[in-house]
Formats: structure tokens, sequence, C-alpha cells
């Protein structure tokens, strides 16, 4: 059975994913190629870096409810973030809001259908070590991933 907890968590996802949207589509082309201090990437790459994290948070999620380990290192992360960077430094803001739609129609359905024996559960985590860390707390990171990102994007734009 579906929990509670899921829903809510689920509920700040979707409230999260949505904000990001609601800023990308306010973006002047101007704006969208501004860099932001302290993540030496432009909004673009910012805001499209909340999009592709979506999916692989969700992996992630599914990986910890099956029972297994995360392996993913944050060297792995870091290697990863710097092609991104390279790869979508002229995506568009119609392209990434395209993504942050589907890959968060993708999770929010991973977070719903989570219940409080998935929630509970732990699993090694690479990006902390391999520290034990529980769904729950890795489904509540997938909303503050998205506002802290964002919140760097805004500040840059004031």
């Amino acid at each position: 059975m579906t929990s509670a907890r899921a829903a809510e968590l689920a509920d700040n996802y979707v409230a999260a994913n949505q904000e990001v949207i609601a800023f990308a589509r306010s973006c002047t082309d101007e704006q969208w190629a501004t860099m932001v201090p302290g993540e030496a990437w432009p909004v673009s790459v910012v805001i499209h870096h909340i999009a592709e994290a979506h999916a692989g948070a969700r992996e992630w999620l599914e990986t910890m409810v099956n029972g297994d380990a995360v392996t993913t290192t944050m060297e792995d992360i870091d290697g990863r973030n710097g092609e991104h960077a390279i790869r979508s430094s002229d995506v568009s803001i119609d392209d990434t809001v395209a993504l942050l739609e589907s890959n968060g129609v993708l999770m929010e359905a991973v977070l719903r259908r989570l219940t409080d024996e998935d929630l509970a559960r732990t699993a090694p985590f690479g990006p902390a070590n391999g520290q034990p860390l529980p769904v729950e707390q890795l489904a509540a990171v997938t909303a503050g991933h998205a506002l802290g990102h964002l919140a760097h994007a805004r500040d840059a734009l004031n």
C-alpha cells in the first residue's frame, strides 16, 4: 500500500519541479545565458542539470528499493556533471522544460508508489562513500536538489 509519507514526498517534488519549470519559462535568452556564481555554469546548464538529475535519482531510488547498492561515486557524479555541462551548453528553454516535464512525471510515479516498507529500507549509497542511506532520505532530496540549484540560478539573476 502506498504510503502517506510517499505521497507527501511526491507532492513536494512535484511542487519543486513546477517551480523550476516556471522559472525556466520566465527566463529571457540573456538570463538563460547568465553565469551562475558557485556553479560555474550558465542558468541554462544549471536548470538542464536539474532535469537530467531527476532521471538519475529515479534510477537510484529504484535500485535502493530493490535492496541493491548504488555504486555511483562522487567522482562518477563529478565526471558526469562535467560531460553534461559540455553537452548541454546550448540547450534551449523549450527542450529543458520538456525534459523537466517528462522526467518529472517518471519521478513522481516512482515516489507515489513507495510503501512505508520501501521508505524504511536502507542500502549502501556510493555518493556517501557507501554508507547506508534510507530510501526516504533520498526521496526527500529529490525536491531539495532541484530547489537548491534553482535558488542559485535565481540569485544569479538578482
